[in-house]
């Protein structure tokens, strides 16, 4: 049992699942429909070994092989540490990685049929297996050096994948917008592993931790570190206004949107829980990660509501969702935004994999009108909500008086609650009716809760623990989030009469166009890239003009 033990099998299974993928994506000698079919098999095998590999490395995990693995290790100058092919073995990297794997089988397996007969669906394989064998290190670093690394990596053969239809100004003009952020963000997190490494010696993960729980101050170049952190996570999770970019790149195959919107979306969230510890310790960071959620999440919200197009609803509502994510993160709330990145991870898959049947689903009979609640009705709702959110968060043993982030938590659930039980007024306006959503939202308000506390216990050892002061600033933060989920959930209830209709046609333009704060950001970025556009066409044509006849 010792040998088991000491013996790293689970983080050696772990390593295997990007090693798997990034084998696949070996260049072939072969060219036309076959090499096509031989790119369809590798990448779906692949996924399906990695996911294998995952599942067998939890169950290594549960059996006692608890242990890191350091496969090799490259001194960096300056003496911060190495750069070491090390894997994170704990729950947090094991949920991950399962996701993950998970979500690349499902997209591998879509794309088989999605591409059939495209001349250049051997290549959109390559680059798939290279972005997911990539964002998997990414998923498994223990290393703060490696983790960077693996994150410039997958957002170069992103690059590619995104520009797979380079015909498309449109997409090619995205894509730079992008690669704009993302540079940004890559040049972010080389400074903050610098400046960590400078002060702490190493650039292990768990160094980092044990570095700051030995401090009762941070020097200055840490808070820096910190800010870069935070920075690079809000520029890698497209929040507002850097958001443009993650709109336009529906241009590209549906699979593609999938993987970004399902899995390496979240890298900036995933960098924010490896230093969840750190950030708590520093304190005045996360604040500015919670500030560019809260407000990410409204704008969002509102816009969504307005698009006419599938995608793009879909594109809103990932923007919203992260800034929901990032909020969380910034409230401390580490194990609870996990939890929503595997709830919306899987949702968003499906909802892009099946984006197709969404115009049959509108072709349906559309409901009866519905019945006008007043300001008066509305309140009595959400308070008698709110008193039963509260009841349950009390019954399920949620210490609200010691961790003051869940306050804003409860007021959330309450008002989603809320929502419930009005549609059912506003459709069923029957005791029936009425009653079997009240018991509804009360399962759904338990199971919430349920579920953070499970993640709690699972994932509260991997990550920085919910903070049990309430300073001045926190609380602001707290009111301010309550106040702003209260302000979305009246407007889309009582505060629509609250405009005529010139202002509200005035406001769902302005929304439509995502108050136009993307336009300036896309004519700076033509001029940064003036030429592109044209250069991409010429290159597109002369691929097409080669393409084999077999190919087609």
């Amino acid at each position: 049992m010792d040998t088991l033990i000491t013996w790293p099998i689970a983080g050696a299974l772990l390593l295997l699942m990007p090693l798997v993928l990034l084998l696949a994506a070996v260049p072939s000698t072969l060219g036309g429909v076959e090499t096509a079919r031989r790119y369809r098999q590798r990448v779906r095998w692949a996924a399906i070994g990695a996911m294998g590999l995952s599942i067998v490395a939890t169950l290594a995990y549960l059996a006692g092989s608890q242990g890191h693995l350091t496969a090799a290790a490259l001194p960096l100058p300056g003496g911060i540490g190495a750069l070491a092919l090390s894997v994170q073995v704990d729950q947090l990297t094991l949920a991950l990685a399962v996701l993950v794997a998970f979500v690349v089988t499902l997209i591998a397996r879509y794309s088989e049929k999605y591409l059939d007969g495209d001349p250049q669906q051997a290549r959109f394989f390559r680059l798939l297996a290279l972005t997911a064998g990539f964002f998997m290190l990414v998923v498994i670093s223990a290393n703060l050096a490696l983790f960077t690394l693996a994150i410039i990596l997958t957002g170069f053969s992103l690059h590619k994948l995104l520009l797979f239809y380079s015909d498309r100004p449109r997409a090619v003009m995205a894509t730079h917008k992008k690669s704009l952020f993302s540079r940004s963000a890559d040049a972010c997190l080389i400074g903050a592993t610098i400046l960590i490494g400078h002060q702490v010696g190493s650039l292990q993960f768990d160094a980092i931790v044990e570095w700051t729980r030995a401090q009762d101050g941070m020097p200055l170049g840490m808070h820096v570190a910190a800010f870069l952190i935070v920075l690079a996570a809000i520029l890698k999770s497209a929040q507002f206004p850097f958001h443009g970019w993650l709109l336009q790149v529906m241009e590209a195959p549906t699979p593609v949107s999938a993987l970004m919107h399902a899995g390496i979306v979240y890298s900036g969230a995933i960098i924010v829980l490896r230093t969840s510890e750190f950030l708590l310790a520093q304190g005045s960071a996360l604040f500015l990660l919670a500030i560019v959620g809260l407000a990410t999440l409204v704008i969002a919200s509102l816009v969504m509501l307005t698009q006419t197009a599938v995608k793009s609803s879909l594109a809103w509502s990932t923007t919203g969702q992260l800034g929901f994510m990032l909020l969380e993160l910034g409230l401390g709330l580490f194990a609870l935004a996990l939890l929503h990145l595997i709830g919306h991870s899987l949702y968003k898959a499906h909802a892009f994999l099946s984006a197709g049947s969404i115009p049959d689903q509108l072709r349906q009979p559309k409901p009866a009108a519905r019945r006008r609640i007043g300001f008066g009705g509305w309140l009595v709702t959400v308070a008698a909500s709110l008193a039963l959110t509260a009841a349950m968060a009390a019954a399920l043993g949620l210490q609200v008086s010691e961790e003051p982030a869940l306050l804003a938590l409860v007021a959330i659930v309450a008002l989603a609650v809320a929502q419930l039980v009005l549609k059912a007024i506003n459709v069923a306006p029957t005791a029936g009716g009425i009653g079997r959503a009240a018991g509804l939202a009360a399962i759904m308000a338990a199971v919430y809760f349920a579920l953070h506390e499970a993640f709690v216990s699972l994932f509260g050892n991997t990550v920085g623990a919910i903070p049990d002061t309430l300073t001045l600033a926190y609380g602001a933060m707290l009111a301010l989030t309550t106040i702003s989920f209260l302000f979305l959930a009246w407007l889309q209830g009582p505060g629509r009469d609250h405009f005529n209709g010139s202002g509200r046609k005035g406001l769902f333009v302005h929304l439509y166009n995502g108050l136009y704060v993307d336009l300036l950001v896309e004519r700076a970025a033509h001029r940064l890239w003036p030429n592109k556009v044209g250069q991409h066409r010429t290159r597109h044509d002369a691929i097409k003009a080669q393409a084999p006849v077999s190919a087609q």
